[in-house]
């Protein structure tokens, strides 16, 4: 429950600080006074975005404080986002002039999602437009699933539902890659035959162009080699001369030393030489010049060269490389075919789960829906609407389209009268059967859901008298259970509430300011007063609002 707000500089409010406690509170002022600003404040704290213009003029920042007593069944929650926990937790938001909004629990940075979470657990809030929350069929699927205790069966539903809508982005996924793959197959197999009918070696390019170089160069080839034979092998060789250098060294070394390194590097370089007239020898033997050959090695080059420029490769290594790539993908496409099968099979078994899982949720919500109506039926007899009529049409799509809560949108049927045909609710009731509507609706939830705190803003629009004792009664009824916060502008109400606070707005120069006060028993009869015959207490104003505080 809410225990106390702060508010600075929120709107026309520059400082406000009240204490709030169990029970039926009430709110009232005159229209303009700035009633729901803080609502709009609460709900700031609560999560709800906000912007620079909700700062009071002339000042930097504003600042919003609460103290909530939270369930200890919130710890959960609190560790789930990293908060500390306490019984008594104080949230604060501020938005400064540049734009910037901090948000704290127990002097903890905590983030949006957080601020709401809390929110949902502990206080509903009921602005002026939530009537339209009556035809929302997750509005109403809440209540019917909580007089279900569809808990388990959602959070089952909801894992299944998850992995149904997974299964279906993947499957999605693998029907455009295998149309894709079965657009591409026939050019992957044109290339990768075309490819490995080359029967490339990795480097053969190079090979084939070395020896096109020895055979376009044939003829200096063989003058150079035979004259490099001659230097190695005739008489006076190079080879004859290191001999005769090597044995003159040797010499040199029997009469006076010290030149048989000379002797060593002499006999190392004739070694080399003997080695290379080998090696040429055999090279030169092994040369073929024959033409034939030149012509197979130029149209082996050009089929190479032709395959590198038409894909846009360099070497025969990456034509290689391509054609494994190409090998791999061609044998892929059977299993992506296969794979698409397996994934249609577990959707289909999916489906079918979930089409199970909803029509029993359906059906647990169709069995809560006449306990829901009639007390939505038995509260609104008590509201002066004894003919009232309600159903809950779960409205189930048979068409396979699954939604976060299953297959049903429900929708509120309603009828004010006897005879009346039964029509969606925004349809069939006026502003005041709403108000009464919707009083009933949440009546029913606060008995139902462990929510701490329901702050209304102007529930009681549209009626009037005798009705809006009764809207009084039932509110002070559900004081018993939870606190609740009115926003009203009608004395009948506001007679039936355990505290009682009145806003007044003030003008001084040219600011507005509104305030809030704590009514005592003198001035909240003053106040009922002047709500049932306007700005001049009468002593008979005075003595009807005593007989509806019951002092009289």
């Amino acid at each position: 429950m809410l225990k106390q707000i702060s508010i600075n500089n929120f709107v026309l409010i520059k400082d406000l600080k009240l204490d709030f406690s169990g029970g039926l509170s009430v709110i009232t002022g005159e229209t303009g006074a700035g009633k729901s600003i803080m609502l709009d404040a609460l709900q700031l704290l609560l999560g709800a975005r906000a912007d620079v213009s909700v700062i009071r003029k002339g000042e930097k920042k504003c600042v919003i404080e609460g103290v909530f007593h939270i369930s200890k069944e919130l710890k959960p929650l609190f560790k789930e986002f990293d908060v500390d926990f306490e019984e008594d937790t104080i949230l604060r938001r501020e938005i400064t002039d540049n734009g910037k909004s901090r948000s704290f629990a127990n002097d903890t940075p905590v983030t949006l999602p957080f601020l709401k979470a809390i929110a949902q657990n502990v206080v509903d809030i009921h602005s002026q437009h939530a009537f339209l929350s009556l035809k929302s069929s997750g509005f109403l699927l809440n209540i019917l699933d909580g007089l279900a205790g569809n808990e388990k069966a959602l959070t089952i539903y909801s894992t299944a539902l998850t992995e149904y809508k997974e299964l279906c982005k993947q499957l999605d996924k693998e029907e455009v890659d295998v149309k894709q793959v079965k657009e591409n197959l026939d050019y992957w197999k044109f290339k990768f035959n075309e490819i490995h009918s080359a029967a490339l070696e990795e480097g053969e390019e190079e090979s084939v162009e070395n020896e096109l170089k020895v055979l376009e160069n044939s003829g200096e080839v063989r003058e150079r080699m035979e004259r490099i034979l001659q230097y190695l092998n005739s008489e006076d060789s190079v080879v004859d001369k290191l001999i005769t250098v090597e044995t003159e060294f040797e010499k040199l070394e029997r009469l006076t030393g010290g030149f048989a390194a000379f002797v060593e590097r002499i006999k190392a370089l004739r070694l080399e030489a003997e080695d290379i007239a080998t090696e040429a020898e055999k090279l030169s033997s092994s040369m073929s010049f024959d033409k034939s050959k030149l012509a197979d090695l130029q149209e082996r080059q050009s089929v190479i060269y032709g395959l590198l420029k038409k894909y846009n490769l360099v070497s025969a290594k990456d034509l290689l490389a391509e054609a494994a790539d190409l090998k791999e993908k061609i044998s892929g496409a059977a299993y992506s075919e296969e794979r698409l099968e397996e994934l249609k099979k577990k959707k289909n078994v999916l489906h079918k789960s979930l089409s199970e899982l909803s029509a029993q949720l359906s059906k647990a919500r169709k069995k809560a829906a006449p306990q829901l109506i009639k007390q939505i039926v038995e509260l609104l007899a008590q509201l002066k609407m004894p003919k009232a009529r309600v159903e809950v049409d779960l409205c189930f799509s048979f068409v396979n389209i699954f939604s976060e809560s299953g297959q049903d949108k429900p929708v509120l049927m309603f009828s004010a009268n006897p005879g009346e045909d039964l029509k969606p609710i925004e349809d069939a009731a006026s502003g005041g059967e709403l108000s009464r509507v919707m009083l009933a609706v949440k009546s029913c939830m606060a008995q139902h859901f462990t929510l701490p705190a329901i702050i209304f803003d102007e529930i009681d629009t549209g009626v009037s008298g005798e009705v809006a004792h009764k809207m009084g009664l039932v509110l002070k009824e559900m004081g018993k259970n939870m606190q609740v916060i009115a926003i009203s502008h009608l004395p009948q109400i506001a007679s039936k509430a355990q505290q009682h606070y009145r806003v007044e707005k003030s003008i001084s120069g040219a600011m507005t300011e509104s305030k809030v006060y704590l009514l005592n028993e003198k001035q909240r009869v003053e106040e009922i007063a002047q709500m049932l015959s306007g700005d001049k207490l009468t002593k008979k104003s005075l003595e009807n609002a005593k007989e509806l505080l019951g002092m009289s």
